[in-house]
């Protein structure tokens, strides 16, 4: 359950690597320093809590603007999670909302996934679902260079496959190109239910016999357990393909047992 606090900036941490912007905008950072000092209040940041530490993980150019503007606390949204956590959130935050993201963005937080021993083996639709880019990119940056079958999940639990064609070289700006596969067609299958679950949130809502706060409140608990709904889902299908790796793993391993057995097994009758 997310909780909303009152943070004092030191105790956030910024150094566990879940900062995905290519850099940080510095104009920008003073920008918003100049509104604050002004008495603007922006929306709380985004941390996760391991128990011992909070690692931020959504709104870094908040962060240093509240400190650039002398203040020792910030509104935060605090959830229960690991740096690692805060890390996979972290990497499809500011798609939709804050900075519009840049090509370098896109790419670094393509990279992040690629570069870890678990998400490394999600494939390029689930990738570049997850990043909010074209499955284009994800292609081109993981060196696909000939047709292969991908499989993943949709969120019924129906396995599905996919050949992902050679990409396209990548230029500049790096295009929004979408694959038009069964991939994209479930993820806007997707997209529909969780629009259409959004309007049947907003009729209870409005429906609901209460005061405005307990309205909003309802709400927020609702958009909470919707977002811990979709790391939870992400999370167990990373958890599902290491399974699946190490299985495979393991039966080879057994099969080259075998034949070292019976090597010695020969060696020892002659």
């Amino acid at each position: 359950m997310m909780e909303r606090k009152l943070l004092g900036i030191d105790v956030i941490r910024i150094d566990g690597g879940t900062q995905c912007r290519a850099e940080i905008n510095q104009p920008k950072v003073s920008e918003y320093a100049d509104l604050i000092e002004s008495g603007v209040v922006f929306p709380a940041v985004r941390v996760f809590f391991d128990g011992v530490d909070y690692w931020l993980a959504d709104g870094f150019h908040r962060y240093h603007a509240h400190k650039q503007a002398g203040q020792a606390a910030i509104n935060a949204d605090v959830e229960k999670g690991t740096a690692r956590a805060a890390l996979l959130f972290a990497i499809s935050a500011n798609a939709e909302h804050g900075l519009p993201r840049t090509n370098a963005d896109k790419r670094k937080a393509v990279q992040m996934m690629l570069d870890d021993f678990e998400w490394q083996d999600w494939s390029n639709a689930e990738i570049a679902r997850h990043c909010k880019v074209s499955v284009t990119l994800v292609a081109t940056m993981r060196g696909d260079t000939a047709p292969e079958e991908r499989k993943y999940k949709t969120p019924t639990g129906k396995v599905m496959t996919k050949k992902t064609a050679k990409p396209k070289k990548e230029e500049e700006p790096e295009p929004e190109v979408e694959d038009d596969g069964v991939d994209e067609k479930q993820a806007a299958i997707d997209e529909l239910i969780a629009e259409n679950e959004k309007l049947t949130e907003r009729v209870a809502l409005a429906a609901m016999e209460g005061t405005a706060a307990e309205k909003n409140l309802a709400k927020e608990t609702i958009e909470s357990l919707r977002e811990e709904l979709r790391i939870t889902k992400i999370e167990l299908v990373a958890v599902k393909q290491s399974r699946d790796t190490f299985q495979a793993e393991n039966a080879q391993m057994k099969s080259q047992i075998k034949m070292l057995q019976k090597k010695l097994e020969k060696l020892q009758a002659t």
